[in-house]
């Protein structure tokens, strides 16, 4: 998507960027000399891909998602660990008696063994099952979250560079009307205009005033906001143009919705709610296990002193249903877990078609602004050449010049709004950071 630019935009200074976007979530410090990597870029001309980088390597939720993870890695271990044998022991001081002791006393009993389960009707491959999913799902909310922090700094740092660029405009508008109020002076002195006309350009260079104050509040507010996410507040940020190109430089927008971290997530979840319907249905079922165990008792000779060594069969049912219920529960469960699933890919569709036709319309929007820009410029410098022929009025001069400056903010916006578009599709089909990555890498081989 290329989008047609106005002349007379002031030329961006290089970049001196020395960081890159880090591959994975990472601490504030960085390897090098402990310095944090904020403080390793600069803050004049930071670029898109250095505020998302810093961005995400310290962002809290970040770091909640990963922990989400490594809670889930456990959790298998956990499943995983009832096909281990299992010791079991118990010690159980006290008064009393006991078969053939002849009274009571004081004592103790205690017992050791050891079991090992042999089969459970897969109770426990569905709970490994539904853990393995679990962690799959987590590993792709995890890729989710990055993408949505990645998104959401893109949208502010393009944001800041629009206020910037509204702030160049501002103040080109006030440069302009400050010369032609030198010109119109200098008439004035010379008795070729009367006095009014000085007082309608200090009207007008006041109210460009008023403006460049907007729009330096506006730039004040992203960079506040920006500042919030990457823990330091940039002096600037690359041109618009220039952020423009990087953004383009991406690639065009894929449409492949099935690989999408939501989706992906939406459908380990979809399988984990299977696996709980197999492990409710197997809930009904005994588990066998094989098993020594070693019971004595001190004091007097006991009966209960004794070696066993056998099979176990252990299970149990309820008169309520439990089991029906556990099944139905589990059932109901998986149904919403697809619908959720359905519902991902509806959602992923419908924002790519929606950035697509955002994209177009910005990309019209800025080649028809981008021509109005070029007849003002010229009507401007006619009308002045009128005015001095005494064929238009002041107003006919001064008023093009508001025009001019109004056709470029809203120029910015549509340029603005397409970069947003084009990094919606992206993220809605999470290679947003990846292709980042991709680009950073590419420029800084």
């Amino acid at each position: 998507m290329s989008m047609a630019r106005p002349a007379g935009a002031a030329p961006v200074p290089a970049l001196a960027a020395t960081a890159t976007l880090p591959t994975a979530p990472a601490s504030n410090a960085a390897a090098s000399n402990g310095v944090p990597a904020a403080l390793r870029i600069p803050l004049a001309g930071m670029a898109l891909h250095e505020a998302v980088g810093i961005a995400i390597s310290r962002h809290p939720d970040i770091g909640r998602a990963n922990a989400v993870v490594a809670q889930s890695e456990a959790e298998i271990a956990v499943a995983r660990s009832a096909w281990y044998p299992k010791l079991e022991y118990g010690v159980r001081p006290g008064y009393g008696g006991s078969f053939g002791s002849g009274g009571n006393d004081m004592g103790a009993r205690a017992s050791v063994g050891v079991s090992q389960l042999l089969y459970d009707f897969g109770r426990t491959a569905s709970k490994i099952s539904a853990a393995d999913a679990s962690l799959v799902q987590r590993r792709h909310e995890l890729s989710d979250t990055v993408e949505q922090i990645a998104y959401n700094t893109a949208s502010i740092y393009i944001e800041l560079a629009a206020s910037q660029a509204v702030m160049a405009a501002a103040q080109r508008q006030l440069e302009t009307l400050a010369v032609t109020r030198d010109k119109i002076g200098q008439r004035v002195r010379a008795g070729l205009s009367v006095s009014s006309d000085g007082t309608m350009a200090d009207v007008a260079i006041q109210r460009a005033r008023t403006e460049t104050l907007r729009a330096r509040t506006r730039f004040d507010v992203a960079a506040s906001r920006l500042a919030e996410l990457i823990g330091v507040r940039p002096e600037r940020v690359a041109e618009l143009t220039r952020t423009e190109d990087e953004v383009r430089g991406l690639g065009d927008e894929g449409d492949d919705i099935e690989h999408t971290p939501k989706v992906l997530a939406a459908a380990a979840a979809a399988e984990a709610a299977h696996a709980r319907v197999t492990l409710a249905e197997a809930e009904r079922f005994p588990s066998v296990s094989v098993g020594v165990s070693r019971s004595v008792s001190t004091g007097r000779a006991n009966a209960n002193d004794d070696t066993w060594i056998g099979v176990a069969i252990a299970g149990d049912f309820s008169l309520g249903g439990l089991n029906r219920h556990r099944i139905d529960a589990a059932r109901a469960g998986q149904r919403a877990a697809q619908q959720a699933l359905d519902n991902e890919r509806l959602l992923a569709r419908t924002t790519l078609h929606s950035a697509a036709t955002e994209a177009a319309g910005a990309a019209a929007r800025t080649q028809s602004y981008a021509q109005m820009i070029a007849l003002l410029r010229a009507s401007r410098d006619l009308y002045w050449q009128e005015y001095i022929l005494n064929k238009r009025t002041l107003t006919d001069v001064l008023n093009p010049e508001r025009e001019i400056f109004l056709a470029e903010q809203e120029w910015i916006g549509a340029v603005a709004d397409g970069m947003l578009a084009r990094i919606k599709a992206h993220a809605a089909t999470g290679r947003f950071v990846a292709l980042l990555r991709e680009h950073d890498s590419a420029s800084h081989p």
